[in-house]
């Protein structure tokens, strides 16, 4: 014979226990304001006593709200400041969950998120290319907010303006006097990448400059991003193609490109000036100190998280797009070429 699992205490055990009706525990336990203090502790005791939690699956079903916030990354394993985004979520009452996925099983991941009822999705996809309308013909109505920089996008998203970024670090070369200019970047399936790419070439090419040289590696993860720093070096090295500076795509990048020129004898910036993108922790202690662009990722994911919230809780919410400018930090990895 079996042993039977204890049945879970439901709202009318803790009521008859504590004396009270049905509705009374409801109202306790939806923090409605008419029910007397001595009251509500009373029954707060008698559900603590009991081990009464409250059945999330039927409330669900009789609210049709989860109260969860669904955090989707798509063909990036950053491991993207996560907490510090589920702060500003959990802080507004809503639980966080976490996906990743790919670009194939982006429409699954969206089925799963619908099945679970989530109130909304944060989308943080760097290589999406997709219409609108059939975006939100996947999130079947669930508000959505893309943590990228789309600009050929209508519906709501967070995104520092690259081509802005990339200019500020190209005329900071080109004033310190440098006119060759090398690149190491992510692919160029990547949102973020290509603008910086082609703004790189329009700048060069537009003061009359031969742009490159240019290496294209793979920064989906801090280890592929220091390794592409490294091996862009060696094959610019080995090609035989001139530089006296290099923009990096990310501050791991730049790490792994620091080194490369270190074992071949090449001094930053003495021999070669180094900028990139992020202001990570790492690159103010870097040697040099890393001159990059700051990209405040706690503001992109506040500001992501207050508008999706908005839009789930104003039925009449009308989509924007928040474009953020981001400033230089200048450090000791730049100076004028020899």
């Amino acid at each position: 014979m079996t042993k039977q699992r204890n049945k879970r205490p439901t709202i009318r055990d803790v009521a008859r226990e504590a004396g009270v009706s049905y509705g009374t525990v409801s109202r306790v336990l939806n923090d409605h304001p008419d029910v007397a203090p001595d009251t509500r502790l009373h029954i707060q005791r008698i559900m603590a006593k009991m081990g009464y939690q409250r059945n999330l699956g039927a409330q669900m079903l009789t609210t049709h709200q989860s109260n969860i916030i669904e955090f989707i990354v798509m063909d990036v394993y950053f491991g993207l400041v996560l907490p510090r985004m589920a702060q500003y979520i959990n802080a507004a009452g809503y639980s966080t969950l976490y996906s990743e996925c790919t670009e194939e099983s982006f429409a699954d991941t969206l089925n799963k998120a619908a099945a679970r009822m989530v109130d909304g999705i944060l989308l943080y996809a760097p290589q999406l290319h997709i219409a609108d309308q059939d975006l939100l013909a996947m999130c079947h109505g669930i508000p959505i907010v893309r943590r990228d920089y789309v600009l050929d996008s209508k519906l709501t998203w967070v995104g520092y303006n690259q081509e802005y970024a990339t200019r500020l670090v190209i005329q900071h070369l080109l004033d310190l006097g440098h006119r060759q200019i090398a690149e190491i970047t992510g692919s160029l399936d990547f949102i973020n990448p290509r603008l910086r790419h082609d703004t790189w070439l329009d700048l060069l090419t537009a003061q009359g400059l031969e742009p490159g040289p240019s290496y294209i590696g793979d920064y989906s993860t801090v280890a592929n991003a220091i390794k592409s720093g490294y091996e862009g070096v060696y094959a610019f090295l080995q090609r035989g193609e001139p530089f006296t500076a290099i923009m990096t795509v990310n501050d791991h990048v730049a790490m792994g490109a620091l080194f490369a020129l270190h074992e071949h004898g090449l001094r930053v910036p003495d021999d070669v000036s180094l900028v990139s993108f992020d202001d990570d922790a790492i690159a103010p202690y870097l040697i040099p100190p890393l001159t990059t662009v700051p990209f405040d990722f706690d503001i992109q994911n506040r500001l992501a998280s207050q508008f999706l919230l908005e839009q789930i809780n104003d039925p009449d919410y009308k989509p924007h797009q928040h474009v953020l400018m981001p400033d230089l930090v200048i450090r000791q990895s730049t100076r004028p070429p020899k």
